[in-house]
């Protein structure tokens, strides 16, 4: 899967009656990040997508009193970059506009594997600073310890740093943007995340090089090649 790096959360719509074949699947998107948005009627969809702009949007025509057709075509007019998977019955929905068509009966996977295609599409989600690389859908960092799974908040905590390489993130900053709390009253939590990161990037965590301290104020990341001189300053996206 892919996914741009900023810190807003991936959104699937899915349009139409629920349909408890897909429920593990969803559960399983849930779990690896994805945000999970339900609509029943075609009008509910097209007002929520207006609204919450997702990156993809299923329409689930077969399960429901709709072709898809008028929703397909006023998301890609409204919003052109959406990406829409049309879900109809066999011989039906030929000539909607949509980038994949699914006609039953498919299986699970093979919708999962479309779901997967749309986010590779949406938009890209790889980070790649250094010598890491970091997949925000999968949570999956590669790097000199090798390939490790991250949870939720050590993601969110690299992702930072890897946005900002060689730049302080203060205490106060990062509990703000990863645990969204003022509260610096124990901080305790954050050095436990910093030290499961440099157990997973570094390639001796108990001497680390890459994840330094910066004593009293935070951390930084330590990306000696990116590193900036005055007549050359480092163009990097904000946090």
């Amino acid at each position: 899967m892919r996914r741009e790096p900023n810190t807003r959360p991936i959104q699937v719509l899915c349009v139409g009656r629920a349909d408890s074949n897909y429920d593990l699947l969803w559960q399983q998107f849930q779990r690896e990040g994805l945000v999970l948005i339900f609509a029943r009627t075609q009008q509910d969809g097209q007002q929520m997508a207006l609204q919450l702009q997702p990156q993809i949007v299923v329409v689930n025509a077969a399960n429901s009193h709709f072709s898809g057709d008028r929703l397909c075509r006023t998301l890609g007019r409204r919003l052109p970059s959406i990406q829409r998977l049309l879900i109809t019955e066999p011989n039906v929905g030929a000539g909607v506009p949509c980038e994949i068509h699914l006609a039953r009966p498919f299986t699970v996977r093979k919708l999962r594997e479309s779901v997967l295609k749309l986010l590779e599409a949406a938009a890209p989600h790889i980070l790649r600073v250094g010598p890491l690389q970091l997949d925000l859908v999968t949570r999956v960092v590669i790097g000199p310890q090798g390939r490790h799974r991250l949870t939720p908040k050590q993601c969110s905590l690299l992702a930072g740093f890897m946005r900002r390489p060689n730049q302080v993130l203060s205490r106060k900053d990062l509990m703000e943007r990863v645990w969204e709390t003022k509260y610096l009253g124990d901080t305790r939590t954050l050095d436990v995340h910093v030290r499961w990161l440099r157990e997973r990037i570094e390639p001796d965590p108990k001497h680390p090089a890459l994840l330094v301290t910066e004593r009293g104020i935070g951390y930084r990341l330590v990306i000696p090649e990116l590193e900036s001189s005055p007549d050359d300053p480092l163009d990097v996206e904000s946090y």
